[in-house]
């Protein structure tokens, strides 16, 4: 048997994007903090949203990425689905390059002291074993890419053969990484590029989920990558609808920076300040309007003189 169904889910709200003081991050690893406790209750709605789902469509199998924040989220799906949650490094944040510091997650060793009841057993799916990792010293768009190919294309052929009766399995990661796989199953040539004529990009806003479907009868690009050149059609993307608030924090490549960072807050907080200056601005000369009498633009006369011109 094959996988039939792949979920991509990101990471809830992050605890530092709101405003400080934050609280330190669990592991001690910087860059890993863990989850506000609004992002705690989107990982619970989205795991009550993959329970209500039809058996046969439920996650078999969670592999998240060793970052605190994403075994967090997927926490209570595993509690709620009575599965373990595996960790790879494959899956991981993604860092420009050039960064101050580009930390190395943690493994099972220190997750276990947080998340005993629900880490699978190290021996069954070791951080590393794939051998995809990201690169030490950062990656551009094109090396992120390049890894999810590289994922895909090692993850499918092993976790078929290691665990053949598992057909749907869910990943829980980080925004960049979350549309760098769905590009790689969708063979698109770039993180940038639309998923269909619409122009439509891959949503990756906090919590959402995304899922792929194989097709059957379509392969593509080179048939020897076995899973990861087989034909995959998205059906769900960056679905938030059982969300209290629906998307937040969407994220994609296009922003120039890291998604969640110091740089990304900046950005979204002068977006919104800009915004608000707009709409005060239009309500203002909605108001005025409102309140001066419309003159004629050829005649140069008052709403009712021009009626009782025309009169």
């Amino acid at each position: 048997m094959t996988i039939k169904g792949i979920y991509i889910a990101r990471h809830g709200y992050r605890s530092n994007w709101l405003p400080p003081p934050h609280p330190p991050n669990p592991t001690g690893i910087d860059s890993d903090p863990p989850l506000a406790p609004h992002g705690v209750n989107q990982a619970k709605q989205l795991a009550a949203y993959l329970v209500s789902l039809p058996e046969k469509d439920r996650p078999q199998f969670i592999l998240t990425s060793p970052f605190y924040r994403c075994v967090e989220t997927a926490e209570p799906i595993a509690k709620m689905l009575d599965i373990k949650i595996g960790i790879d490094r494959g899956i991981g944040e993604w860092f420009k390059k050039n960064r101050k510091i580009i930390p190395k997650p943690a493994d099972y060793s220190d997750l276990n002291k947080f998340f005993h009841d629900v880490m699978l057993d190290e021996q069954e799916w070791p951080r590393d074993h794939l051998g995809v990792t990201p690169n030490s010293e950062g990656e551009t768009t094109e090396e992120i890419l390049e890894r999810a190919r590289k994922f895909w294309s090692v993850f499918v052929t092993q976790f078929e053969k290691k665990y053949p009766e598992i057909k749907n399995i869910l990943l829980v990661t980080h925004a960049a990484t979350m549309i760098a796989l769905g590009s790689a199953l969708l063979q698109l040539n770039t993180v940038t590029t639309a998923i269909d004529e619409n122009q439509t990009m891959l949503r990756a806003g906090a919590c959402s989920l995304t899922k792929y479907i194989r097709d059957e009868e379509a392969r593509g690009g080179e048939g020897e990558e076995g899973g990861a050149a087989r034909q995959w059609n998205i059906v769900m993307n960056g679905n938030c609808e059982f969300l209290t608030n629906g998307e937040e924090m969407n994220w994609d490549f296009t922003t120039g920076v890291e998604a969640g960072s110091t740089e990304d807050i900046a950005r979204r907080k002068k977006e919104a300040e800009e915004k608000a200056k707009l709409n005060e601005y239009r309500l203002h000369n909605n108001l005025e309007r409102e309140n001066t009498p419309v003159a004629d633009t050829v005649a140069g006369v008052s709403n009712e003189d021009e009626f009782e011109v025309r009169k």
